[in-house]
């Protein structure tokens, strides 16, 4: 039986759902808002054919237009961005885990916008890299507010069900979280 086509599934714009999904909680933005900085991150991305191209071929990790729409969002909306990991760093899944859970018991509106890969088997390419936004911590389930409609989307993240190195993939931990990638959201106080 034939599927059909659901919106995401064509489009590599998963990273600026990501963060309009960050925006939604956060802010409470509704459709027409999230409908016009989809928009205007398009425009913009189009005005640089180079880089509109590199996303639509997903030849780029999206950090900078993450990075571009929140940069352009703080100056609309009271937001404060927080990314603690550089490139290269890597914090181990259990500093991460609990720097999420520390992150959500802070209060005020709060989310966390990020890049996972998703492999299938150890040693195999990753046959998903999706951004994806959290929006709350509940004992050892990282529960995640995603724009994925497929049956077989992840939709929470397990305490011990990720690594944070590719290279550490195994056949328990298939999902690597990349921290360079994490955005930490939330109103100002």
């Amino acid at each position: 039986m034939l599927k059909p086509f659901y919106q995401g599934k064509l489009d590599t714009f998963c990273a600026i759902y990501a963060v309009l999904n960050a925006l939604r909680l956060t802010h409470g933005i509704r459709t027409l808002k999230a409908r016009v900085i989809l928009n205007e991150t398009l425009v913009a991305l189009a005005a640089s054919p180079e880089a509109f191209k590199m996303v639509l071929d997903q030849e780029t990790d999206y950090v900078q237009l993450v990075d571009g729409i929140l940069s352009a969002q703080g100056k609309v909306f009271p937001l404060e961005a927080h990314s603690p990991f550089a490139r290269g760093e890597n914090p181990g899944s259990e500093y991460l885990w609990n720097y999420c859970r520390e992150w959500f018991a802070g209060g005020a509106p709060r989310a966390i916008v990020f890049r996972f890969l998703r492999s299938l088997t150890p040693g195999a390419a990753p046959v998903n890299r999706h951004w994806t936004t959290a929006d709350r911590m509940d004992d050892d389930i990282l529960h995640l507010f995603d724009c994925s409609h497929e049956a077989e989307a992840v939709l929470n993240i397990r305490k011990n069900s990720f690594v944070t190195r590719p290279e550490d993939i195994s056949k328990d931990r298939l999902l690597c979280i990349q921290p360079s990638s994490m955005r930490f959201l939330r109103v100002p106080f």
